[in-house]
């Protein structure tokens, strides 16, 4: 049991301070910071239309579902994000209490599967650079992206229920 808690706060403190050295490049740069912001947003949101567009339109129920299962699990867990022990300037385009699990990660690491474009990468690092996402959330989100993907995977395979409502839609 104490070796858990050790773990946690080691793990904490490695996450602390890798926010601290960004807040104390970027606190007097606060347009720079919400300009960064915007670009992670602007990343994520064209490589989804890409995919759903120009690579297969069933790859929206992936991101649904993803999403909604983000949110239920940011609820649940209710971690606040870095900016809330350094810098409340920082939040834009936020939720505040909400960091864990980092849905850009989770979409970018999606888009990536999908893809092969390291160009979404950049997204999840640019959260953790402007204090929305401790690494420990991007770390985990990541892994968590691949679970996403599999479970997908397996159910487009074994049902083919997506192909059928693809063919419903037309």
């Amino acid at each position: 049991m104490r070796k858990n808690s050790l773990f946690f706060n080691k793990m904490f403190m490695i996450d602390y301070k890798i926010s601290e050295f960004f807040y104390k490049k970027l606190k007097d740069k606060l347009n720079f910071v919400y300009i960064i912001d915007a670009i992670s947003y602007l990343i994520n949101l064209s490589f989804i239309f890409y995919i759903i567009f120009f690579i297969n339109f069933s790859y929206i129920f992936l991101f649904a579902i993803s999403t909604a299962i983000t949110y239920l699990l940011k609820l649940i867990v209710n971690r606040k994000r870095p900016y809330y022990y350094f810098d409340k300037r920082f939040a834009i385009l936020v939720y505040e209490n909400h960091s864990f699990p980092s849905e850009h990660t989770i979409i970018s690491i999606l888009s990536f599967i999908i893809t092969g474009n390291i160009l979404v990468l950049i997204a999840p690092i640019l959260r953790i650079i402007t204090l929305k996402h401790w690494l420990s959330d991007a770390i985990f989100s990541i892994a968590l992206s691949f679970v996403f993907y599999y479970f997908f995977s397996s159910i487009v395979n074994f049902y083919g229920l997506f192909n059928s409502v693809i063919t419903i839609l037309k």
